[in-house]
């Protein structure tokens, strides 16, 4: 089989490097600069975490969108990308699509939903109101295991984790038989096409 995550994680590494070089050559002047009260020190290096945050979802989205590509799905035809399902809701990824999805005569169980986030923790909560018509919200993540209780509580919210084959041991031994790998998930895209 093809190895998703390992094309994933192998970009996201490379493009780390990229970002990781940069952010110094910039903010390192501003550091060795120095900061005239604890207060400006705080604020500046907030602003660099939340650059960091921000670049790391938007990358894994970005990711992810490129590995469906060149698995043969066609942006506009198969899924759309951060298009609003409803008002104010854009699930990260929409398969087929945002027509499909607001046609009431497509079957709702021929409708998917994919979610990216690089840790889930408390945000997969985020998901559950992204798409309503879609019963099961598939959410993948980097996230090195969940608590079997986190586990149950989004398994109960309709949330189904997407995870990277290989860290698939990182959880509990109770949750691994119900997680999803990325084959997995597009294997399930396909068969609802049928």
């Amino acid at each position: 089989p093809r190895d998703f995550i390992h094309r994933l994680l192998r970009r996201r590494a490379c493009e780390f490097n990229v970002f990781f070089s940069l952010e110094e050559a910039v903010v390192l002047p501003l550091i060795h600069k120095g900061f005239g009260t604890l207060d400006e020190f705080v604020a500046s290096a907030q602003t660099v975490l939340q650059r960091r945050r921000t670049r790391s979802g938007k990358s894994l989205e970005l990711q992810v969108k490129a590995i469906l590509a060149e698995e043969g799905l066609v942006e506009g035809r198969d899924f759309d990308y951060n298009m609003e399902s409803e008002p104010k809701r854009r699930p990260d990824f929409l398969f087929p699509g945002q027509a499909a999805y607001r046609d009431p005569a497509y079957p709702a169980e021929k409708l998917h939903m994919l979610a990216a986030k690089t840790t889930c923790k408390d945000r997969w909560r985020q998901v559950l109101n992204e798409a309503r018509r879609i019963k099961t919200k598939h959410l993948i993540t980097l996230q090195e295991g969940v608590s079997e209780q986190q586990h149950a509580e989004m398994t109960a919210s309709g949330v189904q984790l997407v995870v990277p084959h290989r860290l698939h041991t990182r959880f509990p031994s109770a949750v691994r038989p119900h997680l999803l790998s990325l084959a997995a998930f597009l294997q399930r895209l396909r068969d609802s096409r049928l």
